[in-house]
């Protein structure tokens, strides 16, 4: 394996014209030439290519190479334990029709995707053919130079125009600024090798233009894979939040990918990342842990400055909403457990708004319990758009994790509680979001809320439909509320969406298509009549809107596909 791009330490020390006898790094050694000692690679291996990651010093702890190995064997155990869970792991979102009445019709469309299907729906992009994390670097041979600075500017400002504002945490204009930076790559003044790698990757993707031979997504996505260990183990003093950062866009690429194993992967480390570092307990009034072993060395140094403080709010936040979307999206236990982790961290703001916050401080002293007064009933604050998303994302985890430990009327309090809580939230969603203006990011942010919100109310109430009125008249209002959404909605600007809309759009469409399979189980076969007119148009706007982003995300094409078939499966034989 080789490092992905070219490096230069500002912090390297000087050469040495008289090295010491035994202190040559071991390539040196092997190739019987003069080391000058620099550190961490030397001027010989810099100059010789394919041979800097050759470049290892004797007695001094763990190798370079010995490192690498053991994060390789860490990342084949794990995902072989994330494939099994794939493999075995069943639909989130159940057809709701199937509670073994044979009268109903039950439509099975798989919650996920456990691998790529080598069939004629698949993208044709070559991002839609990409190797696994542990293919992708220990097998590739990249070696490029930072690509040039026109090509840097075009990557990064495509990335902050398009992508999704779910995802990225850290201050746009602070990030751009360094990135464009004239220095190394590399240099701790800018941006860490594997944020930079992501932000090009995301970049390449997201641009129109069309693909460079050299500079594409399939490389940088190479160079992203290499550099996101080796950053975490190195120097630079935004390591960690750079680090999550990185894994938190790599995640959702995958997702958009529909590559469940590695976004899963990324998305826990994600996790890991921002509890061993405390991310959870800013302002809080309990001891931080101490970062644990392999994972960081040192705790993180006091916030410079409010901003610095709430791109780490931020920053937990966003982790917390990835995570929750993998729960949604696969099915697979949530990395952070409620119960278990403490998390006292305030609910996030607007990043302008954080040195403002400080001025009450004082009066409202530390925070505390911030997940359990919320889903206590207690919602007095944390309204911004990033908070608003990150209480739907819980309220859909939760849901999602009661409805698969019980069913029917099983603890009946639990579900009131949570079903009130719902229902209070989804009439509260607007406030605290300006709709007006040409600022598109919160209206972005407020329609996967809001479609993150009544997919909770689906999933909790889906399988009392049969035995509630209630809970059924509940059920078929959230999934008509999406797609008034759809409708007021104005996509035409929207280069990127969340991929996890393609699956909280296919939750949607199941409902509809269950309803029409139900019509005609029960002999409401009229194509003619309004119940059937008005139910297909909801689905088809749906589907149109899902058609729409399907040429961009290969996920929401798989599944828009899927829906079709099952769609067109049910109105043939009518």
């Amino acid at each position: 394996m080789t490092q992905s791009f070219f490096t230069s330490s500002p912090t390297s020390p000087s050469p040495r014209s008289n090295l010491p006898r035994g202190k040559a790094c071991m390539n040196c050694r092997r190739r019987k030439i003069k080391c000058d000692g620099r550190k961490p690679i030397c001027s010989q291996c810099s100059r010789a290519p394919g041979t800097a990651e050759d470049c290892e010093y004797p007695m001094e702890g763990r190798s370079r190479t010995q490192q690498l190995e053991e994060t390789i064997k860490k990342l084949q155990s794990r995902i072989g334990e994330l494939e099994t869970t794939s493999n075995d792991s069943s639909i989130v979102l159940h057809e709701p029709y199937d509670g073994g009445d044979a009268s109903f019709m039950a439509l099975e469309i798989p919650q996920f995707i456990d691998s790529w299907p080598p069939s004629s729906s698949v993208s044709n992009s070559p991002s839609s053919r990409v190797n696994t994390p542990i293919s992708s670097a220990s097998s590739s041979t990249l070696v490029l130079e930072e690509p040039p600075a026109d090509v840097i500017e075009g990557l990064v400002d495509t990335f902050l125009a398009h992508f999704s504002q779910v995802g990225f945490f850290l201050d746009s204009g602070v990030f751009r600024h360094s990135a464009l930076l004239s220095f190394p790559f590399g240099h701790y003044n800018r941006p860490s090798p594997a944020l930079l790698s992501a932000v090009y990757m995301w970049g390449s993707r997201l641009s129109q233009a069309p693909p460079h031979p050299v500079y594409n997504e399939d490389a940088f996505l190479a160079c992203t894979l290499q550099n996101i260990h080796q950053d975490l183990g190195g120097q630079h003093p935004q390591r960690v939040m750079h680090g999550i950062q990185a894994e938190l866009l790599l995640s959702l690429y995958y997702l958009t990918l529909g590559r469940p194993v590695e976004g899963i992967y990324h998305s826990s480390a994600a996790v890991s990342l921002a509890i061993s570092s405390g991310l959870h307990l800013i302002k809080s009034s309990q001891l931080r842990p101490q970062p644990a072993l392999g994972v960081l060395e040192a705790p993180l140094a006091p916030p410079t400055d409010p901003l610095e403080e709430g791109e780490r709010i931020n920053a937990f936040w966003t982790v917390v909403v990835v995570n929750n979307y993998w729960v949604a999206a696969h099915g697979s236990p949530s990395a952070i457990s409620y119960a278990d982790t403490p998390i006292d961290t305030p609910w996030p703001l607007d990043l302008d708004d954080y040195v403002a916050s400080q001025l009450f401080d004082a009066i409202l002293g530390p925070s505390g319990g911030t997940v359990s007064k919320f889903l206590g009933g207690l919602n007095v604050d944390g309204f911004s758009a990033l908070a608003l998303l990150s209480k739907a994302s819980i309220l859909l985890e939760r849901a999602i994790t009661f409805s698969t430990r019980y069913s029917d009327h099983a603890d009946a309090e639990a579900f009131d509680s949570l079903d009130a809580i719902l229902e209070q939230f989804a009439l509260g969603v607007p406030v605290g979001i300006e709709l007006t203006g040409s600022c598109v990011a919160p209206k972005r942010s407020l329609v996967v809320t809001q479609t993150l919100t009544h997919a909770a109310i689906i999933r909790l109430h889906a399988h009392r439909i049969h035995t509630s009125d209630i809970s059924r008249a509940k059920y078929l209002a959230a999934a008509r509320a999406v797609v008034d959404i759809v409708n007021n909605a104005d996509f035409a600007q929207w280069r990127h969406i969340d991929p996890i809309m393609g699956i909280l759009w296919t939750t949607i469409c199941d409902v509809f298509v269950a309803e029409l399979s139900t019509m005609q189980s029960f002999g409401v076969v009229g194509r003619l009549t309004q119940q059937h007119q008005d139910i297909s148009a909801c689905l088809e706007t749906i589907l149109a809107t899902m058609r729409r982003f399907a040429r961009s995300s290969p996920v929401i094409e798989y599944f828009s596909n899927r829906v079709e078939q099952a769609y067109s499966a049910v109105t043939s034989s009518v």
